[in-house]
């Protein structure tokens, strides 16, 4: 019981970051995929079968409007899902996080493959997704003036100049804030699966969290794409790999965190007061997480850690 617990924890986690990142209704990135996942591995179980089927008929079925706000979310996570199916059957003794990582490459590779055949796709997805972040960035801009009302003129401007840059960064790094979120909803449809098999194992530990250290190399070329005056698209490509590739070893640094916490957390008080250091003490934390997922990759920190431990066990 208590390790369904922590794993329905865990897949809050994975609900929350996909809420919070992705530029499109993160539903789509859930059923969709999930939708593939029961017609390609649950065949012989008609309930798997009707269900996607529900999900696939609800959200493609019926009138078509035209216009992009339609067609981008459903191709993505159809392209999304469809390579998730096809890493899965290919690879499926990899770990989750392995195979979605591998998915959301395939896919991303994918979609350059289009831009490359009809040019003007990728460019039209562009103008609209910047289109939807003005949008959003106009309605937050009208909640915050409700709130603030008569204030000082000066932080009206600093406000207004605020969101502005918000919305200039949001449209740059769409791309990479829309792969984090895809991770997220990737295992979350799988953890669907699981559940519909009557497994409750996934996600797994946040605190085991690692992936392939050989994606070090995307965030140097990343960081040397951003250095590099090439021009704006090879800067836009770094901005997108960069903060890709950081969102994933700031999440590594936080695993090795919580994995050190949770081996020195020696009781209920002692766990509960290095929780809220961490919340007070939140941009050191974070700054430190960064540091350790990153050198995580020549360390490998969590090993080290348990030999020592061993040792002193000894």
């Amino acid at each position: 019981m208590a390790e369904r617990g922590w794993t329905l924890t865990r897949a809050a986690l994975l609900v929350a970051a996909a809420v919070l990142l992705s530029p499109i209704s993160p539903v789509w990135l859930v059923l969709v995929p999930l939708a593939l996942l029961l017609l390609a591995f649950r065949t012989e179980d008609w309930m798997s079968v009707a269900i996607a089927a529900v999900i696939l008929g609800l959200g493609f079925a019926g009138s078509r409007p035209g216009g992009m706000e339609w067609y981008v979310p459903r191709a993505w996570s159809l392209i999304a899902g469809g390579t998730f199916v096809a890493v899965t059957a290919a690879r499926g003794h990899t770990g989750l996080v392995g195979r979605t990582l591998g998915a959301v490459g395939l896919a991303l590779m994918a979609v350059l493959a289009i831009g490359a055949i009809r040019p003007g796709v990728l460019q039209a997805v562009d103008w609209w997704m910047a289109a939807e972040i003005r949008q959003a960035a106009l309605a937050a801009g009208d909640i915050l003036q409700q709130f603030r009302g008569n204030t000082d003129p000066d932080l009206s401007r600093q406000l207004d100049a605020a969101v502005q840059k918000w919305v200039d960064l949001q449209q740059d790094v769409y791309p990479a804030m829309l792969s984090l979120a895809t991770l997220a909803g990737l295992g979350l449809s799988w953890f669907g699966l699981e559940r519909l098999s009557g497994s409750v194992r996934s996600p797994g530990p946040v605190r085991d969290f690692r992936f392939s250290d050989q994606l070090i190399w995307l965030l140097i070329g990343g960081l040397m794409l951003l250095v590099l005056p090439l021009g704006g698209f090879a800067f836009r490509l770094g901005e997108n790999a960069t903060l890709f590739m950081g969102g994933l070893y700031l999440l590594r640094g936080t695993a090795i965190l919580m994995w050190i916490g949770a081996a020195a957390a020696t009781s209920v008080w002692t766990a509960a007061l290095l929780t809220l250091a961490a919340l007070f003490l939140y941009p050191f934390v974070l700054g430190t997480a960064l540091v350790l997922g990153v050198s995580d990759t020549w360390l490998d920190l969590r090993a080290r850690l348990s030999r020592a431990k061993a040792d002193n066990d000894i």
